[in-house]
């Protein structure tokens, strides 16, 4: 029974860390809008945008499969 219950842990985790990510996201996209026209800025935030699809493939869409499953 230990080892279901944190498994269940371990899929809330996921949940949360896959909402955590999506509002980076969001907030690098909005930097991005904001600093249009500024090179630093929208060069940054594409680089910051890569790690956030990495993270995305790797966390968010282990997240999506398991609420699907119904965990």
């Amino acid at each position: 029974m230990k080892g279901k219950v944190r498994k269940d842990q371990d899929w809330g985790q996921l949940r949360e860390m896959s909402e955590k990510i999506e509002e980076i996201e969001r907030l690098v996209l909005e930097l991005k809008e904001l600093g249009k026209g500024m090179p630093v800025i929208e060069k940054n935030a594409c680089s910051v945008l890569s790690f956030i699809y990495v993270l995305k493939f790797g966390i968010s869409d282990v997240a999506e499969i398991i609420d699907k499953e119904g965990r």
